[in-house]
């Protein structure tokens, strides 16, 4: 008797598991990439990268564009466009153009994905330069389809130190963690062509304020302990004593295979100094000066120790300008000043413009390449 009920139980489950509620792929319009813009009259422009699935499909990738007054409402009118039904759990990646984040924000913007259980948060957030059709009909017939192009790209970018990477989840805690600001990767289109375009620096209130290029990016992620080894930089030496082997150029490139960091931090009567300290191990790569690597060992590793402080002290100059810390050295001050952090903790921005940045790095060269000479 036993073994039969056993019997009739496993075959029920097996008739019934898995069958119930599936979803044919043909069935459905999966949004994997959204895209937000701003119309002159307020309104947003909404636009959504679809992956056709059905055989007969010329096209890999299907667009489509609703106005609405809220993200919330521009999502619910794509189900009025879309061919199937439509999922939203699967965004890969969200792009704002900066017309967005200089009139309405950001934060407010993303308030629904937040609230919205469904919503991915591991998305990419990107800001664009152009606007959000330009780039989402940029001409893809010889790379993958677009959402998967676009978040290689932001990956590749990362890897390489030319900008940051940013989901929905990370910009989430950097709103509420009141010792850094937001930041995100920028894209702009070139020849028809996506390309990186460096940093976008957001501030407190969730608007755009200004815009780090790709060399300046890679100091930001330097200076935020975000970098994967070996860094590949070059830099022209502005020291005369250098004689260049043509007249255009002074460069000397290396790779930076280690780095130790020590930021020590104090404060007084309400002012904050930062001692950041940079110890790094390099490999030259190319000289283009008149000079032996090995007798002006000393002279050189000074001459590019001079100029990667003058590059960093350029980059915190412009966050004090901007009153913004995507460094997120606010949080080496409640750390180790807590008492002066919170008198000042609601308006960091404000205090970090403030504060004193002494940028102290020290290059050591520990290979000059196979020659000799």
């Amino acid at each position: 008797m036993k073994r039969r009920l056993f019997i009739v139980l496993l075959c029920t489950m097996l008739m019934t598991s898995g069958c119930l509620g599936q979803n044919r792929l043909e069935d459905l319009t999966l949004i994997l990439t959204l895209g937000v813009d701003v119309r002159k009259d307020g309104e947003l422009d909404l636009y959504t990268a679809v992956p056709v699935f059905q055989r007969e499909a010329k096209k890999k990738t299907e667009i489509l564009h609703v106005h609405a007054s809220s993200f919330r409402e521009g999502r619910d009118r794509f189900d009025d466009e879309a061919n199937g039904l439509v999922e939203t759990g699967k965004v890969q990646n969200i792009i704002i153009s900066k017309k967005v984040l200089m009139k309405k924000g950001l934060f407010d913007l993303l308030d629904v994905i937040y609230r919205d259980p469904k919503s991915s948060l591991k998305a990419d957030l990107i800001m664009s330069n152009e606007s959000i059709s330009h780039v989402l009909n940029v001409d893809t017939s010889d790379k993958p389809r677009l959402p998967v192009y676009l978040r290689e790209l932001i990956r590749s970018a990362h890897t390489s130190e030319a900008a940051v990477t940013t989901t929905a989840r990370k910009v989430y805690d950097q709103f509420y963690e009141k010792g850094i600001t937001p930041y995100l990767p920028e894209i702009k289109l070139s020849e028809n062509k996506l390309k990186i375009a460096g940093t976008a620096l957001i501030d407190k209130r969730g608007y755009y304020v200004d815009t780090l290029s790709p060399e300046e990016s890679i100091q930001l992620l330097i200076l935020q302990r975000d970098t994967k080894h070996p860094i590949f930089m070059t830099v022209q030496i502005s020291d005369k004593s250098f004689r260049g082997k043509d007249e255009e150029s002074k460069n000397i490139s290396y790779s930076i295979d280690y780095t130790h960091y020590s930021y020590k931090t104090k404060a007084e009567n309400g002012k904050f100094q930062f001692d950041l300290h940079m110890k790094y191990s390099i490999v030259l790569t190319e000289i283009l000066v008149h000079v032996n690597p090995v007798k002006d060992k000393k002279k050189i590793e000074q001459a590019i120790s001079s100029e990667m402080k003058r590059r960093m002290e350029a980059v915190v100059a412009k966050f004090q300008k901007n009153r913004i810390d995507p460094i997120g050295l606010g949080k080496y001050a409640r750390a180790y000043a807590y008492d002066q952090w919170k008198l000042v903790e609601d308006d960091w921005g404000k205090a970090f413009s403030q504060a004193k940045v002494n940028i102290i790095p020290e290059v050591e060269i520990i290979s000059i390449g196979s020659l000799k000479r």
